[in-house]
């Protein structure tokens, strides 16, 4: 092995060199790697949670519009609240169009 003209080192010590922060750059990319990747795990997580609680709200909410527009309830505030009946059969005109 031979050394660089001027320096005191032998000259596979650059390439060494290049290695090792090749090596050094390739840990910290991963160690942000993993970082970043349980961060968006952490955001997805709590998305789904969102998402459930979303979905739950809406069960909720399409058992309560079918309980106000349940007929036999339509049918006794029409007739309580607005004095409506049913038609007797004479009472029914039928007009063509």
């Amino acid at each position: 092995m031979g050394k660089l003209p001027g320096s005191g080192l032998p000259r596979t010590s650059g390439g060494l060199l290049l290695c090792w922060a090749l090596v050094l750059a390739s840990a910290l990319a991963v160690a942000y790697s993993t970082h970043w990747s349980r961060v968006l795990l952490n955001e997805l997580a709590g998305e789904m949670a969102g998402r459930e609680k979303a979905q739950a709200e809406w069960g909720r909410l399409l058992l309560e519009q079918s309980t106000w527009t349940a007929h036999g309830r339509v049918e006794t505030l029409a007739t309580r609240q607005l004095g409506m009946r049913v038609p007797e059969p004479g009472e029914v005109i039928l007009v063509k169009p």
